[in-house]
């Protein structure tokens, strides 16, 4: 699981290891063994190499890799996409996408070759909706769903699902990021009326990584509260 010691990444891994699963937890400059959901290994989700160690560790450690959550990303510059760096532009590309590409590309064989898998990456309403002043991120996110989709159709022969989770306002600590004005507005968006919560990302994102899950794949699932603008 990447983003592990994030608001939506933190509480899956306490649900899923309350729940009986073994849960290797990762984030960038973690430290600790990653023997406990409290305890995460480092991995820089854009450093292919690192990738291919992890997965290779796992696989020495547990001798099987059932099922990954790519909870990592950057929000990104908040600003006209004409007033956006390159540079912003680029390392939020190569976080929310190439990084689930660089995932991806190390999980799959793994879980092809054992013909089981469950694949979530954490999306965006963005992706669709895509929001004013982040085009950076918005794209991001709508290019990680065609990736998911792609890749879902490849591997679909072997029993290895992948899908991606679309949230909207969630109460996690990334609200404290936002000003009053720009949460009113959020909000104002939200039929239901209310952020969503974290333990309500996990009973979507447990689920989508069980066994129950099993003919789901290739799709955006919506967590959203109704939002659709």
């Amino acid at each position: 699981m990447t983003g592990a010691s994030g608001g939506l990444g933190a509480p899956t891994c306490d649900r899923i290891s309350a729940e009986g699963g073994t849960v290797v937890c990762t984030d960038v400059g973690a430290t600790g063994d990653g023997s406990s959901p409290d305890r995460c290994r480092e991995l820089d989700v854009t450093d292919r190499r690192a990738w291919q160690s992890l997965v290779a560790e796992i696989m020495a450690e547990y001798g099987r890799l059932d099922g990954a959550l790519f909870a990592h990303g950057v929000a990104g510059p908040v600003t006209l996409a004409q007033e956006t760096s390159a540079s912003d532009w680029a390392h939020t590309i190569e976080v929310n996408l190439t990084g689930a590409f660089y995932g991806l590309r190390a999980l799959v064989p793994v879980m092809r070759r054992t013909s089981y898998g469950r694949i979530v990456a954490v999306s965006s309403i963005g992706a669709v909706t895509a929001n004013p002043r982040q085009a950076a991120y918005s794209a991001s996110k709508a290019g990680l769903n065609a990736l998911v989709k792609s890749v879902a159709k490849e591997c679909a022969d072997d029993s290895v699902t992948v899908n991606t989770i679309a949230p909207s306002l969630m109460d996690t600590p990334m609200l404290a990021g936002l000003d009053e004005a720009r949460f009113a507005t959020l909000l104002a968006k939200v039929p239901l009326g209310r952020p969503g919560t974290a333990l309500e990302f996990a009973a979507l994102a447990g689920w989508l990584l069980s066994s129950e899950a099993s003919f789901v794949t290739g799709q955006v699932v919506d967590l959203s509260g109704g939002r659709n603008q």
